[in-house]
This record gives structure tokens, sequence and C-alpha cells, in this order.
């Protein structure tokens, strides 16, 4: 777990990984102004209810473009974002809070704040995922939900690489490149907990929550649209195709309440 006295590299680090004009892999794409959600964030937005007026925290919020897809769907008046990385939010919109979320401190907001709290594919990026779990149980209201999202360990895509012995995306060995992975990518993900279903479940389940709604997708757009020119279609049909199956899809997602 990184030290308080390693933040300050820990923050160049995801600073250069998740810098602010880098849209890829982030969730959505950009077609000129307008903001094209990918599947993951299409069913994390389906996954939010209403809570008109009420208040909204998005962990892991980086630039605050799905952060504010999140509000407007829970209908919130009041926003809230904590990360790594100040990417320079507009306080008016939501109100930002730097943190390491990988320290064993408790998160900087007093307990029963939230009426929902949004955790999208920032756990696997933490290591002592129990704690950040136990965080989001505290900070919610009595009748208040959290929705995470996580890459799944046992996607179809995964076990078809691992396979035909190639490394499973996102599943890394080294901080520099993505050996034993297609064009071994200078790109990491920074991934260090990885989750089948069961697993996210008992984790869930272990600290004090229960699972309200649970959803599946494909990272079929976000891999097409973070390409800078349009893949062969011997490299797309393989991906479209897994995408269509509606099972042992990509990404976990799972709404949540207090038991």
């Amino acid at each position: 777990m990184p030290r308080e006295e390693d933040l300050p590299s820990i923050v160049a680090t995801n600073a250069e990984r998740w810098r602010a004009e880098d849209d890829a892999w982030r969730g959505y794409h950009r077609e000129g102004d307008r903001v094209v959600l990918d599947a993951r964030s299409e069913a994390a937005v389906r996954l939010v209810l209403p809570r008109p007026g009420g208040a909204l925290l998005d962990i892991g919020c980086a630039n605050g473009v799905l952060t504010r897809e999140y509000a407007r769907a829970a209908e919130v008046a009041r926003v809230s974002g904590v990360d790594f990385v100040d990417h320079g939010l507009n306080p008016q919109e939501i109100s930002f809070t730097r943190a390491n979320l990988d320290s064993s401190a408790p998160l900087p907001f007093d307990a029963a704040t939230f009426d929902v709290v949004t955790c999208m594919e920032t756990l696997e990026h933490l290591h002592d995922t129990d704690h950040m779990v136990s965080e989001i149980r505290r900070l919610l209201k009595p009748a208040g939900y959290a929705i995470l999202s996580v890459p799944r360990l046992d996607a179809l895509l995964s076990i078809a690489m691992l396979t035909i012995g190639l490394q499973p995306p996102a599943v890394e060995c080294s901080l520099r490149r993505r050996y034993g992975a297609p064009g071994s990518s200078p790109r990491v993900s920074g991934h260090v907990s990885h989750f089948t279903r069961r697993a996210l479940l008992e984790l869930v389940q272990a600290n004090g929550l229960a699972v309200d709604a649970f959803a599946q997708a494909s990272i079929y757009s976000a891999w097409r649209h973070s390409t800078d020119h349009v893949p062969p279609a011997w490299q797309r049909f393989p991906m479209w195709m897994l995408s269509r199956l509606p099972v042992k899809q990509d990404n976990l997602l799972v709404r949540i309440r207090a038991v």
C-alpha cells in the first residue's frame, strides 16, 4: 500500500496516465462537443436511481465528465468528487477533494453524508479494497445506495487470450509495458486487484452491503474508440462477436445498499 510520503510520485504517475486531455479508456469518447458514453458507462447510468435534491460522491472522479452524467441521472443537488489527481474541476459543478485513495485513512467526509456513491473502475487500482468498500458503507445515508464497476478477470475475452498464451487485458507484470499482450503497448493500466463475479459479491457482502442490482458490459466500444486508427477487420470481428454474447462480459457492475 502506498505510504503518505510516496504520494507525490504516485500522483505524478497517475497524472501522466490519466491526463485530462486523454479520453482513452475513460468510459466515453468525444464526437465534436458531444460526449458519447461507451457500453460500460451506459450500463452504469442505467443503474442510477433518482435522489432529487440529494448528495452524490464520485470516488475516482478523474476529470468529472462521467461524474456529471451520474449526477444528472440521480437528479442530485450536491456533487462531490475525490481522487489522487486534481484535474481542475469547476467547484460550482463538483466539489473536489484530493486524497490518496489507497491509504488506510478514512475518506475526508462525515459518516452518512451521501445519498449516492459511485466508484467506477477504481477498486482495481487499490490494494486495500475492503477498506474502500467499508468507507462507502460508512458514507452512505441509511436509504442510500452505491454503484461499483470493475473489470472482470473471468471475462470470455480474458479466457480466450489465456487459452492462446496472451496476457489478458489490464492484467500486467510490469509498471512500464504490457508484456505478453498484443503489441506490448507502453500504456499500462495500473490495476493491482482483480475480480471475478464471485469475488466482487463476497467483497461487498463481507463489508455489510447487499447487492440490489447486477449488470455487465463489454469493452468493445472503449477499445474501438481508444485506438488512433480503425483496427483491421480480423481484430474487430472477434472482439465484436464477444461483445454480443450476454455472458461473462468484460466489466462487472453492481448497485449495493447497506444491510
